[in-house]
């Protein structure tokens, strides 16, 4: 089957940019406001859950994810954008459903009220499970491939503008009410904001239904081949390295510094700000060396930096003066390592990786690859803390405990994930090296590179 049997035009794609931009500064409206960031963490830690039962509960976003390998067909069959349109806005209702917590609690108890969250969170997983197994290959046809890096550095920027807003008003909201107040103010607004946000995608062409049907042993087949394709499995391999790396010390860091550094709900909500704005710079640049010198020249040296990180967390002390300003030190260290591997990674998948007239199984693997990674990284991660919880050790002047072992897993994994992305081939004529000695040619004097060259 040809997965895209009606490709847009180009004029199509550019006329769509607006509407698609828009979309995407809401649906991260939603996305912070509700089960996205820490803001989520916090509402579920107001409610009383154990870390282990956290844990569980954010697995079930990525572990939903397996259903791609299954469903994308049908979508692809059914029409692509058709299904995303229906399950995402469906999900917003869904979520607004937590609404009713605080009445479940009073009339039927906190463990009826448990049980409910559960419920409505597996359900809203599930629908966004497969809207984005639609999404992901619906974006490969309504994105021109000449522009993708700087539209996804526009969307960065424009993304960190309204991500900006939104953690700034939520901070408000949480240092304004206490309790469960501010969290059910913030998901009724993201709901809002998320459906309006389903609605600005009608605009965007493409994601129309496949003519020709493709059976299940014939799915199964295609995902055999591309599991033969060594360049998507050394893709793979290195972006499950850094997926797992990545959520292992960042899943649970905002009760990491709230309870052992003692910063307050509010300040860790306003530190995801911080972010943003090395976030939005790297992603202008990243975008733009992407289109003109290919993704891995922006995905390897913000992989390596995305390395640090963790070492970071480890070295720096719990008990430390100006606690704050350290950790917005390693959260814009952070924003501009994942910016660049976002743009770097998701535009070398799109134009290099993934062929365009087979790219539903391709795609299937790929986002049940990142959802199994992912809840069982955090799955992981919450069983380590709940088993470590009461063990603390000193090695010289370092406090070793479990959210220590945590950090130097993930950065082991992140530097595998490094070596892996290194083995896959270049979308472009420009390898990593090629572009930095061009920029130590054009910074460096030319004759301290002679008389280097000779010594």
């Amino acid at each position: 089957m040809k997965d895209n049997t009606q490709s847009c035009s180009e004029q199509e794609q550019i006329r769509a940019v607006p509407w698609l931009l828009a979309s995407n500064v809401l649906s991260n409206f939603f996305c912070i406001w509700t089960f996205g960031g820490s803001i989520f963490l916090l509402f579920l830690n107001e409610l009383g859950l154990a870390k282990g039962q956290i844990g569980m509960l954010l697995s079930l976003f990525p572990f939903c994810g397996l259903l791609a390998l299954g469903f994308a067909p049908m979508a692809a069959h059914l029409g692509r954008k058709r299904v995303f349109i229906l399950c995402s806005g469906l999900r917003n209702f869904v979520m607004a459903l937590l609404l009713l917590l605080p009445l479940i609690i009073t009339a039927a108890g906190s463990r009826v009220a448990l049980f409910f969250l559960f419920a409505v969170i597996i359900v809203f997983a599930l629908l966004r499970a497969i809207s984005e197994t639609a999404s992901c290959p619906w974006a490969q046809e309504y994105v021109p491939n000449r522009l993708r890096g700087r539209l996804g550095g526009i969307g960065t920027v424009l993304s960190t503008i309204g991500a900006c807003i939104a953690i700034w008003l939520a901070g408000q909201a949480i240092g304004h009410w206490t309790g469960l107040t501010p969290f059910m103010v913030l998901i009724a607004a993201g709901c809002v904001l998320g459906f309006l946000s389903v609605v600005f995608m009608v605009k965007v062409p493409g994601g129309e239904p496949c003519i020709e049907s493709e059976t299940t042993n014939a799915h199964r087949a295609n995902m055999i081949k591309a599991l033969k394709d060594k360049n998507f499995v050394a893709f793979l391999a290195g972006s499950g390295c850094m997926i797992f790396g990545s959520i292992i010390f960042a899943s649970f860091l905002p009760l990491y510094i709230k309870d052992h550094m003692g910063v307050p709900s509010a300040t860790i909500v306003m530190l995801d700000s911080v972010a943003l704005p090395g976030a939005a710079l790297s992603g202008i640049l990243s975008g733009w060396v992407a289109d003109r010198f290919g993704s891995r020249p922006v995905l390897m040296p913000a992989m390596a930096l995305f390395v640090l990180i963790p070492l970071g967390w480890l070295l720096l002390p719990q008990q430390t003066p100006h606690a704050v300003a350290w950790c917005a030190a390693l959260y814009i260290l952070s924003g501009v390592a994942s910016s660049g591997i976002g743009i770097g990674s998701s535009r070398l998948l799109s134009n290099g990786v993934i062929p365009l007239q087979r790219n539903t199984a391709y795609w299937a693997i790929q986002y049940a690859w990142s959802g199994a990674i992912g809840g069982l990284a955090v799955l992981l991660t919450g069983a380590m803390l709940t088993v470590c919880g009461g063990w603390k050790t000193r090695v010289g002047a370092m406090t070793l405990d479990g959210f220590s072992l945590l950090f130097l897993l993930a950065l082991a994994l992140l530097a595998a994930g490094w070596c892996f992305f290194g083995r896959v081939r270049p979308d472009d004529q420009y390898t990593t090296r090629i572009v930095a000695k061009q920029l130590m040619k054009s910074v460096v004097p030319h004759r301290l590179i002679y008389s280097f060259s000779f010594k």
